[in-house]
């Protein structure tokens, strides 16, 4: 399958997950290859945020990196959130199980909040809300989670959205700009 193909099948798995159907995962690639096309299109995602973020003033080259790999520590560190939770879950299924829907989850969500960050910056945390509970979602259909152990994989995902952006961006501020 080509990315953009895969990009359109993501959506339809997320219906069925949404849903409940336990085979929504044959719409996502669910492997390195399948992470690394989800990848590309979460950074596709962010660079379209940047843009519509510009009308209020256009960032730097340096800006437009620097918030590209902050968001991309992020996504890892999510990851890792993934990994750990369901091995201490005890759950026998790979990271990219959940990782692969969830970053195509966190794109969604860069695109649907452009307009909400036009209009408040406040109504972009309504996004991310909406991804933890995506990603919950998708535990309970993807991994055979029950409603408390895929609430505490979403709420370890939501604290690390939340954390790390905050934490990298106090780092970065202790540099003097360009």
């Amino acid at each position: 399958m080509n990315p953009v193909g895969e990009l359109a099948a993501s959506f339809a798995g997320w219906s069925e997950i949404i849903a409940g159907k336990p085979d929504a995962e044959r719409h996502f690639v669910l492997d390195r290859r399948g992470l690394a096309v989800a990848m590309l299109w979460f950074v596709v995602a962010i660079l379209l945020a940047a843009a519509a973020r510009s009308v209020t003033g256009f960032p730097s080259l340096v800006q437009v990196m620097l918030g590209l790999i902050a968001e991309l520590v992020t996504l890892a560190l999510v990851g890792v959130g993934i990994q750990q939770s369901l091995r201490r879950l005890q759950v026998a299924a790979a990271t990219e199980r959940l990782l692969v829907p969830a970053t195509y989850a966190l794109a969604y969500m860069f695109v649907v909040s452009i307009p909400l960050q036009l209009i408040s910056a406040g109504l972009g945390l309504i996004a991310l809300v909406l991804v933890a509970a995506m990603i919950a979602r998708a535990g309970q259909v993807l991994c055979g989670l029950k409603s408390g152990p895929a609430l505490a994989v979403a709420g370890v995902c939501l604290l690390v959205l939340v954390v790390v952006p905050a934490g990298l961006y106090i780092v970065l501020s202790l540099f003097p700009s360009a």
